[in-house]
């Protein structure tokens, strides 16, 4: 008796099972995905002005014989291109700009002593510029031409030479970033005549600056 009021029980379940079988699922509610995190990039145009101090020397010789220290404020405007691949960043950058680098000391000429003395009004460079990117910090190298308008004694001339450096940019925003870098310049030697007297004189410049840049274009890139 019992076994047939237990079939019973479980024939009249049957209808209800089915019927819960056809309901439709509740869908589990997917998690909204993770918004990739911008990276910044240093791909683009870019201008900007810069200031610093510069120190160095110029060396004479032939019929004069001595060094003649100098030093000074400079101020300058620059203006570039980055192109970035991974965490490489190459590039180009030209800067001109104002200097009152300059000095004077005594010099021999065979026996009389002679003031000699050296200036520089203006430098500029043409350089290439490669690097490291940390995301917004950006480590570069760079070397490249050097310009000058350096005055020497008995000498005024434009000198041309060789330029090397390295430097730090931080990228405060996607438009601006500040940097902070060395260039040495080298200007060679340059040989002349002072009246009966040929003179020889090189000139080197070293100058440590800071500088703000604005990115034209500037954007950042997702990191996926």
């Amino acid at each position: 008796m019992f076994k047939k009021i237990l079939a019973a029980s479980a024939l009249s379940l049957l209808p209800t099972l089915a019927l819960a079988a056809d309901l439709p699922r509740r869908s589990m509610a997917m998690a909204p995905s993770p918004v990739a995190a911008p990276l910044f990039t240093w791909t683009g145009f870019y201008a900007g002005a810069n200031a610093g101090y510069g120190w160095g020397e110029t060396r004479f010789g032939r019929t004069y014989s001595g060094k003649t220290d100098v030093d000074g404020p400079t101020v300058g405007a620059q203006l570039g291109y980055n192109h970035q691949v991974g965490m490489v960043v190459m590039g180009v950058e030209g800067d001109l700009g104002w200097a009152n680098v300059k000095g004077a000391s005594t010099c021999t000429a065979g026996g009389p002593f002679f003031s000699c003395a050296s200036s520089a009004d203006w430098l500029g460079t043409a350089r290439a510029r490669a690097g490291l990117a940390a995301n917004n910090i950006l480590f570069y190298g760079t070397a490249g031409l050097a310009l000058g308008g350096i005055k020497t004694t008995g000498s005024s001339d434009v000198r041309t030479g060789w330029a090397a450096g390295a430097g730090v940019e931080y990228g405060v925003d996607s438009k601006w970033s500040v940097k902070a870098e060395y260039i040495h310049q080298d200007f060679g030697k340059n040989v002349y005549d002072v009246g009966a007297n040929s003179v020889s004189a090189r000139s080197t410049i070293g100058a440590a600056k800071i500088g703000v840049n604005y990115r034209f274009g500037g954007s950042s890139a997702s990191r996926f």
